[in-house]
């Protein structure tokens, strides 16, 4: 039976827009701008560890473990005077596995979409997939310091999807 690692403080945060780039550099740094589409990093804000995954040219999702509030005000701080848009999605939310088994169980139920492929899916990328019809961006990043297969979809899905892959043999 697949466990699923505890995301209770888990937050998803959205930044797009022409300054989308911007707005994150001055968040997270330079190497920000190196990354491609699907790929992240490991990172800090006010000495405080998250991940940050670029969606693609102006667009970042930071995963953020910690008090809402200080990521907010750093959020609100770094949009002034920028054309970009900060957001918490309401509909979309996350499940993790652990890496260990969690590839082996996405392998069989997962199809990428192409040209993406999840065999051999790097640490610090993601691909966008479909499971069963529901889509789904799978994202192999760190979480809490462990490497984790982290699950993004539409939170009305996610009771199916833990059913699924609960009864995954």
């Amino acid at each position: 039976m697949i466990s699923f690692l505890n995301l209770t403080q888990h937050q998803l945060w959205d930044i797009g827009g022409i300054d989308g780039l911007q707005v994150a550099q001055s968040l997270f740094w330079e190497s920000v701008h190196r990354l491609a589409p699907f790929q992240s990093l490991e990172t800090t804000l006010e000495g405080l560890p998250c991940s940050v995954l670029r969606l693609c040219e102006g667009n970042f999702r930071i995963a953020w473990n910690h008090h809402e509030q200080i990521l907010k005000q750093k959020l609100q701080l770094a949009q002034l005077d920028q054309c970009v848009w900060v957001k918490q999605f309401s509909w979309l939310s996350s499940i993790a596995l652990p890496d260990a088994i969690g590839m082996s169980y996405l392998l069989n139920l997962a199809t990428p979409k192409p040209p993406h492929r999840l065999t051999g899916l790097p640490l610090h990328c993601a691909a966008p997939a479909r499971i069963d019809g529901i889509s789904v961006l799978i994202w192999r990043h760190l979480i809490a310091q462990q490497p984790a297969i982290e699950l993004h979809l539409a939170t009305h899905q996610i009771d199916m999807m833990v059913d699924r892959l609960k009864h995954q043999t």
